[in-house]
């Protein structure tokens, strides 16, 4: 790894951000999900159908979003789109077409560091052939909107494509802007369409999953991350995004699509009983006369609550993430750090001890030593008042930028307060 990139990772887990480039470094004693998670997507790759979505749980700080990386590493790998989305109370999943935009930001096409759709689109244009099988498809299955988008946006030669890719990412066209852009792009006048309803923007995602396999690529790879998010907006809100859960479960609708949705551990003991999802939602909507609703979200309700957990870390799989630690240190900032994962693992459980302390505070507290260690040239002495995580952050990054100018102590540990 280039040391630019090792530095960037090093700095994403000081500040506790799940690290793309890490997160095989820390995805230690997940190989026997890994390995179920690598069949899977076989058997998307060979268009078979073992299944469509994989719901893991874990506490949090325990490595849920490190082990979506590692999937989006192994899927981008293996020549597929990813797409990664966190669902936060702000942004549920009962919105499809905001849902869609999101994705699309979180997107990205196998060999582009870039996200978006943009890459997918050109290597479409790219065959005539390729253009208009898309073409047929949203003409023949999708609303007649997205297949006056994709006329006017590989057909036209002679206008601004602009807002056509606009609303291919997610920010839909109203009628008169699409009809202008249509005109702009093919010199015709766009016949009468039926009208776009909402409800309709999951063909969106539907195009992105044709696209994808017409493109030559594996398939699409979809990550989810905090849903236990859903639990935390009001109950159609949260029906509705259950039902989105359902949906991207449905093979044909999506096909040579996977998801891999991460949930808290808590989410059936916390959200789902005392809310009472499995009856009293359901039955909220069938008295409000949305029953079909009602019958379709018990599935993925179940679903969340009987998500398998994350095995803990063992001693042996913890020596190997604070390892791979140490090697990222040293690679980030060109220096021998004197002590290996092992080592390191045990300097950092002494001021932690009798705490309920999480993997993620753990890796924090590492990279904060690794950093007073390499500044100071003395093993660092740790000592923990609190865990209260964002007060270590700029404590941490100002050492690692100090690095060149800080002059060493005579002698003696190094004793520094840690809020991890």
């Amino acid at each position: 790894m280039e040391r630019s990139l090792a530095r960037t990772s090093i700095e994403q887990l000081r500040a506790g951000v799940p690290s793309r480039m890490a997160a095989d470094v820390l995805s230690a004693g997940r190989g026997r999900i890994m390995a179920d998670i690598a069949e899977d997507l076989r058997s998307v790759q060979e268009g078979r159908v073992r299944r469509s979505m994989r719901i893991v749980a874990a506490n949090y700080g325990d490595g849920k979003s490190h082990m979506l990386q590692a999937v989006r590493n192994l899927a981008e790998g293996e020549r597929f789109l990813t797409s990664v989305l966190t669902v936060s109370r702000e942004s549920p999943l009962d919105r499809v077409d905001r849902v869609y935009r999101k994705l699309v930001t979180g997107t990205f096409f196998p060999g582009v560091d870039r996200p978006g759709l943009d890459p997918l689109w050109q290597a479409i244009e790219r065959s005539g052939e390729a253009s208009e099988r898309l073409l047929r498809i949203a003409q023949t299955r999708l609303h007649p909107k997205l297949a006056a988008v994709l006329e006017a946006r590989f057909d036209g030669a002679r206008g601004d494509p602009d807002p056509l890719d606009r609303d291919l990412a997610g920010y839909l066209l109203a009628l008169p802007d699409l009809r202008r852009a249509y005109l702009d792009n093919t010199g015709r006048k766009l016949g009468q369409i039926e009208r776009f309803k909402l409800d309709a923007s999951f063909d969106y995602l539907r195009l992105v999953a044709e696209a994808a396999a017409i493109a030559g690529l594996s398939g699409w790879v979809i990550l989810i991350d905090e849903a236990e998010m859903i639990g935390s907006v009001g109950r159609r809100a949260r029906a509705r995004s259950y039902d989105f859960l359902g949906r991207l479960q449905d093979a044909k609708a999506l096909p040579r699509t996977y998801s891999v949705v991460a949930v808290a551990a808590s989410f059936q003991q916390t959200l789902a009983d005392p809310l009472q999802e499995t009856t009293d939602l359901p039955l909220w909507l069938v008295e409000r006369g949305d029953g079909e609703l009602a019958g379709r979200i018990e599935g993925p309700i179940r679903q969340l609550q009987g998500a398998p957990n994350l095995p803990p870390l063992t001693e042996s799989d913890l020596g190997q993430v604070f390892d791979g630690i140490v090697r990222l240190h040293a690679e980030a900032f060109g220096w021998s750090p004197p002590l290996d994962g092992k080592a390191l693992l045990t300097r950092i459980r002494v001021p932690l001890r009798e705490r309920d302390i999480k993997v993620r505070q753990m890796v924090r507290a590492a990279v904060h030593f690794l950093d007073l260690y390499r500044v100071y040239g003395v093993e660092p002495e740790l000592r923990v008042h609190g865990l209260a995580e964002p007060v270590m952050v700029p404590e941490a990054e100002a050492v690692s930028e100090a690095a060149a100018t800080a002059e060493p102590p005579d002698g003696g540990p190094v004793r520094r307060d840690w809020d991890g």
